[in-house]
């Protein structure tokens, strides 16, 4: 009994019956049974190929067909195949994705867009959300998209930088997005991560955070910023974008003494008169910066009136055709008509006088004109034009002169500030509140109305712009505006009495 349990009898056993059935098997006849065999197994080959629901064999054969279609450009093929992939059960993200791309290829735009929006809110895809930023955002303005497109291109950058933190392109897009929609906060995490490749970007998330009220935050951001380009402004000493850039930061931190001594250290470094023309006319923008600062201060004296001299008779140096500086120049000369410090004076006729005769004719033309003395303001605008056509502060005061004088040609004056508007990328809101003024007088109200609007921005115009807004709208039966704005006026009038 013991032996039926042993394992090795058992094992014994087994050979012995293999043994057997071998030798039983009658080898001289085998060959004709060949073909049966092999019949047997390509029946049981068929049958598993027909019963495994295509097997990974036949799904490589479509793919490699899949393939072949889309590198000879056979999109509709590729179509059909993808398609067929897709009933047998194949919707993988991968496969929806190509399918999308063909149908793309074939003019099929509605379907492809439809299939990727599915595949980036649905299946959160980056390489679908990637592809509708590319075919349907990049390229258009904040203005050109409407709510519903707004919000979808914000979703899909949110989900492109989510999936690839390291894409910088991606974030770049993403942090002007958000900078678009007056979502500041949001926009400066962004925006310092960037800094690390492109540190001006810290100047911009620097600039956000003074604007949300941060100071803090501001002041960090700056100084971290400087100290960046700084290192890279001591390695490249001759670099003008980066000289630039470190008295930009500087001045927005209100260092004004160290941006001028940065530029001024800098200018005679540069190997082009192209690069030290540039840095002349940052000096000369620096300069009136700090200038409208002091001006902020209120402080009449000649001591301080000799000093605002003093620093423009610098900017003039450096950049006697800036428009900024120019007009400084003209605002400090009427304001110290009157004065009667010999200093101030001598340093006042040494502005006119030393300066070009382009600049002196500005100057003397300006001054009459703020005078009131139109005629004057005419001959001497005139002249400056003639010897500084590209000027635009002149072409835009000389327009204010043929407005203001009795009998003044308004048509000549109107296309003197389309010129001044038109020959700068961002134009004053004085030039369009010259241009308003124009239109008003030649009783084109619809036109004028536009340009008076955008010089409200000026604190210094808004009174008599809102004052001329309200005899627009009086004009144009709208008096629901037209009160409005005389309400504007009266307002503003009292606080400058008040003042």
């Amino acid at each position: 009994m013991f032996r039926y349990l042993n394992p090795l009898a058992w094992t014994k056993w087994f050979g012995q019956f293999i043994f057997c059935w071998i030798r039983s098997i009658p080898w001289k006849r085998v060959g004709a049974g060949v073909p049966a065999l092999i019949l047997t197994a390509a029946l049981i080959l068929l049958a598993f190929l027909a019963y495994s629901d295509g097997g990974s064999w036949r799904r490589g054969v479509l793919a490699s067909q899949i393939q072949n279609a889309i590198e000879i450009e056979d999109f509709e093929s590729a179509e059909l195949l993808l398609k067929r992939q897709m009933k047998e059960g194949d919707s993988s993200t991968d496969t929806l994705f190509r399918l999308a791309l063909a149908q793309d290829q074939l003019d099929e735009q509605d379907q492809a867009n439809q299939l990727m929006r599915e595949l980036a809110f649905r299946r959160n895809s980056e390489r679908a959300a990637m592809w509708l930023i590319q075919q349907n955002y990049l390229g258009k303005g904040w203005g050109d998209l409407d709510s519903t497109q707004q919000n979808e291109f914000g979703e899909l950058l949110e989900l492109v930088v989510e999936k690839q933190p390291k894409n910088a392109g991606m974030r770049q897009l993403y942090a002007n997005y958000l900078i678009a929609g007056h979502r500041y906060a949001a926009a400066i995490p962004h925006l310092q991560q960037l800094a690390e490749l492109n540190p001006m970007l810290g100047l911009q998330a620097a600039a956000l955070s003074r604007q949300v009220g941060d100071d803090t935050q501001s002041e960090r951001l700056a100084s971290v910023t400087l100290d960046r380009v700084s290192k890279l402004f001591t390695e490249e000493p001759a670099n003008p974008k980066l000289a630039l850039a470190v008295a930009q930061i500087q001045l927005f931190s209100q260092e004004h003494a160290d941006a001028i001594r940065t530029l001024s250290k800098s200018i005679p470094r540069m190997k082009t008169p192209e690069h030290r023309a540039a840095l002349q006319q940052a000096m000369g923008d620096a300069i009136a910066a700090w200038v409208n600062v002091i001006e902020k201060e209120k402080n009449e004296t000649p001591v301080e009136r000799l000093r605002v001299l003093k620093m423009l008779q610098v900017a003039l140096e450096h950049a006697p055709n800036n428009p900024r500086v120019l007009t400084l120049v003209s605002d400090q000369v009427l304001k110290t008509a009157e004065n009667d410090d010999e200093s101030v004076q001598a340093l006042r006729s040494a502005l006119v006088e030393g300066t070009s005769p382009g600049i002196a004719h500005f100057i003397r033309g300006t001054s009459a004109l703020m005078a009131d003395d139109m005629e004057k303001a005419e001959q001497h605008l005139s002249l400056a034009a003639k010897h500084l056509p590209n000027s635009t502060a002149i072409l835009n005061n000389l327009a204010v002169a043929l407005t203001q004088r009795e009998g003044g040609d308004l048509e000549k004056a109107l296309q003197l500030s389309n010129q001044a508007i038109e020959s700068q990328a961002n134009a004053s809101p004085y030039f369009y509140e010259t241009r308003g003024q124009i239109l008003f007088r030649m009783e084109k109200y619809l036109d004028a109305i536009p340009d008076l609007e955008k010089a409200l921005s000026e604190e210094k115009l808004a009174a008599g712009v809102h004052e001329v807004l309200a005899k627009c709208y009086e004009k144009i039966d709208d008096p629901k505006m037209a009160a409005e704005h005389r309400k504007a006026f009266e307002r503003l009038s009292k606080k400058s009495d008040e003042k």
